[in-house]
C-alpha cells in the first residue's frame, strides 16, 4: 500500500513538471476541463503502473496521482488564475 501511495506521489510530480512544457493551448484545456483531465491522469497512470505492478499497488497509485492531479488544478486555478 505504501508503495501505491509513493508511486502516485512520483507520478504526480512528473505530470507537474510535464505540464510546464505543454503547449499553451493544451494547458487552457486542461485548466478548463477538471473531469477530462482527471479522466486520463488516472487512466495514463493505471496503464503506466501496471507495466511495473498488477496489483492494487497499480490501483492505489492511480487513486492517489488522480486525486493530487485534480487538488493541483484547484489550487491552480483559485490562486493563480
Amino acid at each position: 500500500m505504501h508503495e501505491g501511495f509513493i508511486l502516485g506521489i512520483c507520478t504526480w510530480l512528473s505530470y507537474c513538471f510535464s505540464f510546464v512544457h505543454f503547449p499553451k493551448f493544451l494547458k487552457k484545456l486542461m485548466l478548463k476541463s477538471f473531469f477530462v483531465t482527471d479522466i486520463i491522469s488516472i487512466v495514463l497512470t493505471f496503464i503506466l503502473m501496471t507495466s511495473i505492478s498488477k496489483s492494487a499497488t497499480a490501483v492505489i497509485a492511480s487513486i492517489t496521482c488522480g486525486l493530487l492531479v485534480n487538488l493541483t488544478l484547484m489550487v491552480f486555478n483559485r490562486f493563480f488564475i
